[in-house]
């Protein structure tokens, strides 16, 4: 179940997070080569998964053996898209995810 939309919009507007929610909707990828072909610093990149999965937007879908021996995770984002609207006192956040539509609203005053 994601978060709260405060937590969510904070990940939303993290470029890093962004990039991994991105980079995975297609294909699940491990942390090291998230890190690699987005350019994030290793640590940075497996803070950002953890955030993202924390809040239900990203989940591992299996784990593969690297060519040292190495157990890998692979991840891939849960959401299909995310809106985000401002309307009035209201901030809300759509997930759509495959299998159901998620609407979070907290009141901004």
């Amino acid at each position: 179940m994601p978060g709260s939309p405060v937590d969510i919009g904070k990940v939303l507007m993290d470029k890093y997070s962004l990039k991994i929610l991105a980079s995975t909707t297609i294909t699940p990828k491990s942390v090291p080569d998230l890190s690699m072909t987005l350019r994030i610093p290793i640590a940075s990149c497996y803070r950002k998964v953890k955030a993202l999965e924390k809040l239900g937007l990203l989940e591992c879908v299996g784990t593969i053996l690297t060519n040292d021996g190495k157990r890998v995770r692979l991840y891939k984002s849960k959401a299909s898209s995310i809106s985000i609207e401002f309307a009035g006192e209201k901030l809300r956040i759509v997930i759509k995810f495959p299998e159901k539509v998620q609407k979070i609203e907290t009141e901004v005053l």
